[in-house]
């Protein structure tokens, strides 16, 4: 049985993890599947492909042909049952015979057993006329079968993902193996979006909206998937087991079972950082440390998550495969460790994000009044996302982009639940942030913020100094505020916001010894990197947040940015001299030398006053010899 045993962990591995939880389960097995799961053998193990284990070491062919396996499974039915019953491979191979079936011309049960015998060759003193029939005879032991795995995993609770096991008249026999081989795992998630958006239809509407809907191959349907969908009538015997897949998966697309009772819970929350340089927020995990446990390992349908912590650290580490965070968002997740677990489900209103003292914007359950606050929403959810916005009092803006596709953030919001009319505090709007510190109420000073009254109130102080603003919003901006911290006081409550001159503009002092980024000196010079790659530094206009936090100022200067890689400043000066300055020390780690590159290199081996450091001559001895640059 050693084949056959691997077989069964296999399966029970890819099929019935714990990474399957609150997934709609299909038990889809064909030719390519089967191949791709007997490479993971051991090499050299003497492990039989599929049809091969279960033909020689489970088939009875004196007696009942499945008399075997369903000894062991009632055996199994007298233990603890963590484990899916040990007909597994069988099965497989039922599921195996039904995928053959398609284009053969013959759809009923002569068809299916007639590829069952091909994929179960009897030993050689069997008489292989009499195999179809053999199989065929005790095919009701195999039923019995699929109705122990549906019972288990119903048992499961749809922590090993929920039954789609499925028969129609007619078809009571072989109906449970054609239910798993209609729709393969790329199918099911290329349907997902459309049967989400479709729950609770019967399964006549959801045969015909799919096939409406799937014409010209929209949904990138699998052959076998599109044959059946082509091949059909009202009285079909197929569409019948079609249709209640469909009724199943569609059912299933928002189920995420809760995290079992013995382990804890993890706070896998979402958190986001502004990325400046790339106008657009940064999406990730973060993961709140349960006392007590320093590090579990969450299997989850994409991988494991890890996680570790040290010292007295407030939040894990996470390592390993990290979910997906736009298929977590949209779907749900699942994933149970040894101590701990998390089950997600899909996101289908705005999520709020608040400031957190751990850092960046952390997802909260329900927001702080009187606290800057981000929206984070989908194309769905964005209706809903405009109607906080408003609620809270605030006009609705070019939503920002995140490092996540078709999720956005609106920013800049407050809520103030609980408080109405002049109770409110005051507010800021607009303005140009400088994000130094975790706190949003920081500003450039010339781009300060727009300051909005609580309704009904006409005159707000500003560091004590009255400002009439007749209900209105009034702009802070041109009132000659200074650098540093300044108060509002609207009767309600205290607000507070810090304004900060810009910084200059300051290249390394070891490198040019000025500030001045406009400099004809900088301007068309060139960088190097320690890959010995080089260049240009081009003048460019205002960087993308420039634009799109524009609150009324005007202009913004065009800036040069040095890389963080460059290692070496090549300075063209107008008399024709050029200069090359050391901007930080790195070894070389030039492996290759393109044809663009040598002849830059040319130019640099023939300058008059090569920079005095040795580290330039390992540059070019490096680009020399192609190597690693050790000299």
């Amino acid at each position: 049985m050693r084949s056959y045993n691997w077989w069964q962990a296999r399966l029970a591995t890819e099929f019935f993890g714990p990474e399957r939880a609150g997934r709609p389960l299909l038990f889809f097995i064909d030719d390519e599947k089967a191949a791709d799961l007997h490479r993971d053998a051991p090499p050299n193990g003497g492990v039989s492909d599929l049809c091969t284990a279960v033909a020689d070491e489970v088939i009875d062919w004196l007696g009942d042909a499945y008399r075997q396996a369903f000894s062991a499974v009632l055996a199994w039915k007298r233990s603890s049952r963590e484990d899916p019953p040990p007909c597994l491979p069988l099965l497989a191979v039922s599921v195996l015979a039904a995928t053959r079936m398609r284009g053969s011309g013959g759809r009923g049960a002569h068809s299916y057993y007639a590829r069952l015998a091909e994929l179960l060759s009897p030993p050689s003193w069997f008489n292989r006329d009499r195999c179809e029939k053999h199989l065929q005879d005790d095919y009701s032991t195999v039923v019995d079968l699929w109705m122990y795995l549906d019972e288990w995993l119903k048992e499961q609770g749809g922590t090993r993902g929920h039954s789609t096991l499925h028969v129609s008249k007619g078809r009571e026999r072989i109906g449970y193996a054609q239910s798993q081989a209609l729709i393969c795992a790329a199918d099911q998630d290329r349907l997902l979006p459309f049967l989400r958006e479709r729950r609770g239809r019967d399964a006549t509407v959801l045969l015909r909206e799919l096939r409406n809907f799937g014409e010209g191959d929209r949904l990138r349907l699998s052959k076998r998937l599109r044959e059946a969908l082509h091949k059909h009538s009202k009285q079909s015997e197929e569409d019948s087991l079609l249709g209640s897949l469909l009724v199943s998966l569609a059912e299933a697309t928002d189920r995420v079972p809760p995290v079992p009772s013995r382990l804890q819970h993890l706070q896998l929350r979402v958190t986001a950082t502004e990325n400046r340089r790339e106008g657009r927020w940064a999406l990730r995990w973060r993961a709140e440390r349960v006392p007590g446990i320093s590090e579990d390992n969450l299997p989850h349908r994409d991988g494991h998550l890890a996680l570790g912590a040290q010292g007295d650290g407030a939040l894990y580490t996470l390592s390993g495969a990290l979910p997906d965070l736009g298929q977590a968002l949209e779907n749900g997740l699942v994933a149970w460790g040894k101590h701990l677990g998390v089950s997600l489900q899909p996101r289908r209103n705005p999520l709020i994000l608040q400031e957190d003292p751990l850092g960046g914007w952390t997802e909260v359950d329900k927001p702080e009044p009187c606290l800057p606050a981000l929206i984070l929403f989908n194309e769905r959810s964005e209706g809903e996302a405009r109607k906080l916005v408003d609620q809270a009092g605030f006009s609705w803006e070019e939503p920002e982009e995140t490092s996540v596709d078709g999720w956005f953030v609106a920013a800049d919001v407050e809520f103030t639940e609980g408080l109405s009319g002049a109770s409110r505090p005051a507010r800021l709007a607009g303005g140009l942030h400088v994000r130094l510190t975790r706190e949003r109420r920081h500003y450039f000073l010339g781009g300060e913020p727009d300051l909005v009254p609580p309704p009904g109130v006409d005159v707000v102080r500003l560091d004590g100094v009255p400002i009439h603003t007749a209900g209105q919003r009034v702009e802070l901006r041109g009132r000659g505020l200074s650098s540093g911290k300044h108060v509002i006081d609207s009767g309600a409550g205290q607000l507070s916001f810090y304004l900060h001159p810009p910084r200059e503009w300051i290249v390394p002092e070891m490198a040019l010894g000025m500030t001045d980024p406009d400099s004809p000196v900088v301007q068309g010079s060139t960088v190097i990197d320690a890959e010995g790659r080089h260049t240009d530094l081009i003048a460019g206009g205002p960087p993308k947040w420039w634009h799109e936090r524009q609150t009324g100022l005007s202009g913004g200067p065009e800036r040069i940015e040095i890389p963080d890689s460059a290692v070496w400043l090549v300075i063209d000066h107008p008399d024709g001299t050029i200069q090359v300055r050391l901007l930080r020390p790195e070894e070389p780690r030039i492996t290759n030398v393109t044809t663009a590159m040598r002849k830059f290199w040319r130019q640099m081996f023939a300058i008059e006053h090569p920079p005095p450091e040795k580290l330039w001559r390992r540059y070019w001895q490096a680009v020399l010899g192609r190597g690693n640059g050790n000299s």
